[in-house]
């Protein structure tokens, strides 16, 4: 997203003139809620299977395509995130995209069948990609640099908790209202947040004439050795728990069978979030590569307890609490990892980093449909996770290697270091 200039300072340079900042309490607090709105939408139809097959007339099974749909769409938003922020700003592309997501959100209870209610799941993904990424950008363009991380971690947590609060959510409304009321609901939710955010943003910066706009920095994102281990772990962590969670609604316990048992094990992983956010400022001294692949051990050891569980609801609950933990602190380290290994490509490398975890989170949805039974798949997951402790390793390694080097060259007299932004 380099079309758009920056102020003479570095983005997040705490010497800012404070009319370039914004209220960091305010900034922080309405994106999260908008966040745990948008991304809720994502999930919402895991619960609703029944209902939605029953609605298009298909086989329930058949329905997790709802939740690919906008998953899959969801990825390529992200990608357009860049140009659409480039061409018309950040706070025009945030806000005009929320109002598409409102609008698609209202349509999916009147579709009236499979084909135009995936499309309409589509529309929402595609809209609802835009958010993170040029969120992420303008938070590291706008907020002071000491803060920026936790503004990320906040964030960041909002969005991953929307996999289990998207289901709480739809599974409360539907037993209320009917399984139209999810989406009913959303969209005012969600227009209500186009407004917030145009609000809280600053207005947009014009682009500078002598700039090409549009466009990422692609090859070099995608040919860097510290990013490629980094942007595969993403189709594994946001893809690992959606297949979990669908199969638990697929092939879990007997006992789930009652929606109270189902909406209990839900709402049991959602502390998790609370405790990724109060954790976030003791864990901020670790490395990113470190802190992500310590939340990934968490996540896989979770996943291998889950495996063990059986029929006990209860050891269920407790191991898939235990990978949100882990999920929930991964997120944010990831994103600072591959910001920081991007360099001046940052904004590129989050947007193809949220395109993978969303494409990931797609991927995911039909996995179960390889097993009906649910050890095995907790066990694929939970050796997923294994491997993406290592490409997180890996990547660490790269970066420590680009460090060393630059050190070296900085050394060199007339040389100049790379800034530590880019390592």
């Amino acid at each position: 997203m380099s079309g758009i200039p920056q102020p003479a300072a570095s983005p997040g340079d705490p010497g800012r003139a404070a009319t370039d900042q914004v209220p960091f309490g305010a900034t922080v607090a309405v994106m999260a809620v908008i966040g745990l709105i948008l991304g809720s939408q994502a999930y919402v139809t895991i619960p609703l299977m029944p209902e939605i097959a029953t609605a298009w007339g298909v086989e329930q099974s058949a329905a997790a395509w709802a939740t690919s749909a906008f998953a899959i769409a969801y990825a390529c938003g992200s990608l357009l995130s860049g140009p659409l922020a480039e061409n018309y700003g950040r706070r025009t592309a945030i806000w005009t995209s929320l109002a598409a997501l409102s609008l698609a959100t209202l349509a999916v209870p009147l579709a009236g069948g499979q084909t135009g209610g995936l499309a309409m799941r589509a529309v929402q993904g595609l809209a609802a990609g835009v958010f993170a990424p040029v969120v992420y950008a303008y938070f590291g363009e706008r907020l002071p640099a000491q803060r920026v991380a936790l503004a990320l971690t906040v964030v960041s947590c909002a969005l991953g908790g929307t996999l289990v609060a998207g289901q709480l959510g739809a599974q409360l409304l539907e037993s209320l209202f009917g399984w139209g009321a999810v989406f009913w609901v959303s969209a005012p939710l969600l227009a209500a947040g186009a407004v917030a955010a145009r609000m809280v943003m600053l207005p947009d910066a014009p682009r500078d004439a002598g700039r090409a706009g549009g466009g990422f920095a692609f090859g070099n994102v995608l040919s860097s050795g510290r990013l490629i281990p980094l942007f595969v772990t993403a189709l594994i962590v946001l893809g690992g728990v959606t297949a979990v969670y669908t199969g638990v609604q697929l092939y879990g316990p007997e006992s789930l069978g009652d929606p109270d048992a189902m909406f209990a094990l839900r709402a049991s992983a959602l502390p998790s979030l609370l405790v990724a956010v109060l954790a976030a400022p003791k864990l901020a001294a670790i490395p990113p590569t470190r802190r992500a692949a310590g939340a990934l051990a968490l996540a896989g050891l979770g996943m291998g307890a889950a495996a063990l569980a059986g029929d006990n609801t209860l050891v269920l609950g407790i191991a898939l609490f235990a990978a949100m933990v882990g999920v929930a602190t991964a997120g944010p380290a990831l994103v600072q990892a591959v910001g920081g290994a991007a360099g001046a490509d940052r904004a590129t490398a989050i947007a193809v980093y949220s395109f993978l975890l969303n494409l990931g989170a797609g991927i995911g949805a039909q996995v179960p449909q390889a097993t009906d039974v649910f050890t095995h798949l907790v066990l694929w997951i939970g050796l997923a996770f294994a491997a993406a402790i290592g490409l997180v390793v890996l990547a660490g390694r790269a970066s420590n290697r680009a460090a060393a080097a630059d050190k070296g060259r900085s050394e060199v007299p007339g040389v100049a270091s790379v800034p530590a932004e880019a390592r």
